[in-house]
């Protein structure tokens, strides 16, 4: 498949999520409705399997593809030797913790996406969510060489 395959994927993706945040702007950011939550200024952290059975529905394509596009392009953060992007945390919102089976997109996609294609004029701001600090040495290790996320992203 070439680059230009890859591409059309993407811009399909990000239409979808655009136009269906312009429908629903639940889906962004709201601790217990939402399929994503961005975290730090970098990453969205997005819950699975909902995160890929929407952008499947949102795109029109397999959920196969949706995740292998974003996982070859690099917009989700996978194992370096299986690319494997799914990965069980534990997160915090309130005083209640959650252990979720999530994987982390970089924002620039889905800010881009929203910017473009479903209105939104600023910045999204970093959700109440956050991931429990003991979590981080695991993330770091999935994570490897790329931007790792910021101290915002955690809770004790």
């Amino acid at each position: 498949m070439s680059l230009q395959d890859y591409q059309t994927r993407i811009d399909r993706i990000q239409k979808g999520i655009g136009k269906a945040f312009a429908d629903s702007p639940f889906m962004f950011n709201i601790p217990g409705k939402s399929i994503a939550l961005k975290i730090d200024p970098y990453y969205y952290v997005a819950f699975e399997p909902s995160f890929t059975e929407s952008l499947s529905k949102f795109s029109v394509m397999l959920k196969k593809n949706v995740r292998d596009t974003l996982v070859r392009t690099g917009n989700l953060v996978s194992d370096h030797d299986t690319r494997n992007p799914l990965i069980k945390i534990k997160l915090k919102w309130g005083d209640r913790t959650y252990s979720l089976s999530a994987c982390f997109v970089e924002a620039e996609f889905i800010d881009q996406a929203l910017k473009m294609y479903g209105g939104v004029v600023g910045d999204i701001g970093i959700s109440e969510m956050q991931i429990l600090s003991s979590e981080r040495e695991r993330l770091e290790k999935l994570f490897g060489e790329r931007t790792l996320l910021q101290n915002v992203a955690f809770t004790d």
